[in-house]
């Protein structure tokens, strides 16, 4: 999915930032993260806003592509 302008932007400030602050590691990869997280987000708000309502059928199919892991459970 392509970027938006933000996105790019944020991308291209984060590149030039990272070839003049070269050992500035800490809060960088942090910021790579979050723009494609952002990104992510957005691909996914596109794909729903074009999506129909599921069945019950295919709503239980969905659900079961996806397990979720409890982060405060042990094991």
């Amino acid at each position: 999915m392509p970027l938006n302008a933000e996105q790019r932007r944020g991308r291209a400030r984060l590149a030039a930032h990272r070839r003049h602050h070269p050992d500035e590691p800490g809060l960088l990869p942090a910021d790579a993260a979050e723009i494609d997280r952002t990104a992510t987000d957005r691909a996914i708000d596109e794909i729903v806003a074009r999506a129909g309502r599921m069945t019950p059928e295919q709503a239980a199919r969905v659900g079961r592509m996806f397990t979720y892991i409890d982060p405060d459970a042990e094991g």
